[in-house]
């Protein structure tokens, strides 16, 4: 090998080491917002969006698909690059940030908040052909919870941790029986 060829692949060799560090720095910090965003976003999800009115919304889509006006698939709905149908989506869908909603052709929708830790909800349709049951179980474990009639959040986070799922559930509790008694 020349000494001018040996130059040139260890120049090579050095940009390519640079680009892999690069992109396995950027990849983590995307992580790591990620996980950050979903920290705050969970709670929003969980406690502070009015449930019926989040299924509600979603039932919007079923009809949406059922009447021919939306196609079934996936709608991206980040700030990046949403998808342009997304832009008639109801305003508390797009107020709550998820990734992409996917509206499936039997009515059901998904809004999939995170690409790293799986989470979001799943809300049935009305008069939907089947038993609304919990849908989110691996190996035993549950990792799904009934928001209300027909609305379930999931949670992959609930299959390596069950005892979040506890918490969760005791936190619906209590804010549902504020809800009922009007005590904030």
């Amino acid at each position: 090998m020349k000494k001018g060829d040996k130059w040139i692949l260890i120049g090579c060799l050095a940009c390519g080491v640079a680009v892999v560090a690069y992109l396995g720095y950027s990849g983590a910090v995307w992580i790591m917002r990620d996980l950050k965003s979903r920290e705050a976003r969970r709670p929003l999800l969980l406690y502070e969006t009015d449930h019926r009115e989040l299924l509600e919304a979603c039932r919007e889509l079923s009809r949406q698909v059922a009447t021919g006006q939306l196609e079934p698939g996936s709608y991206q709905i980040n700030r990046i690059n949403p998808d342009p149908e997304s832009r008639q989506f109801p305003q508390l869908i797009l107020d709550l940030l998820p990734m992409h909603v996917d509206v499936k052709k039997n009515g059901l929708v998904y809004l999939v908040m995170s690409p790293v830790v799986m989470y979001g909800v799943v809300a049935y349709p009305e008069n939907y052909e089947g038993t609304p049951t919990n849908p989110f179980k691996y190996s035993g474990r549950s990792w799904g919870i009934e928001l209300i009639d027909g609305l379930w959040y999931y949670d992959e986070d609930f299959q390596k941790h069950p005892e979040h799922m506890k918490d969760v559930e005791e936190l619906l509790k209590k804010r549902k029986s504020e809800d009922s008694s009007g005590v904030p």
